[in-house]
């Protein structure tokens, strides 16, 4: 797997191993205090676009409202951007066990870019304990 040192700006994301390095470099060991959701925009070759957006105050629950206006949001962006795709992670307090509530985040948000015809690319969880895959399975 590629080490976040190996993360270098304009590269594409080639894989799922590129993915979660990303992904690992920005959580970079953090003890989440809060629920924070963020979310990375992919060009066509799969390059970070140059904005990491932090949602805070994320709650338990999806919200339907906020899952609706980010895959609107998500469309608004990347309109312009053909073939393009979003990252997601939930960055939360707590055990590295996946709740429901996680996984619950997971299909909604994936339902709404599908919705708007956003590709999701990947969604991780990270908690104290490190970044993984949160898969809807």
């Amino acid at each position: 797997m590629t080490a976040s040192s190996d993360i270098i700006p304009d590269q594409p994301l080639a894989d799922d191993a590129a993915l979660l390095a990303f992904a690992k470099f920005l959580h970079d060991g953090v003890a989440p205090r809060r629920r924070t959701l963020w979310f990375v925009l992919l060009d066509r070759e799969r390059r970070p676009l140059p904005v990491i957006v932090p949602i805070d105050h994320v709650p338990d629950e999806p919200d339907p409202l906020m899952v609706g206006n980010l895959g609107r949001a998500w469309r608004e962006i990347l309109q312009d951007e053909p073939g393009s795709s979003v990252v997601l992670m939930l960055e939360r307090p707590g055990p590295a066990v996946a709740s429901f509530d996680d996984l619950a985040w997971r299909v909604a948000l994936g339902a709404s870019a599908a919705e708007h015809g956003i590709t999701l690319a990947a969604f991780f969880l990270a908690t104290a304990h490190g970044v993984r895959p949160l898969t809807p399975d």
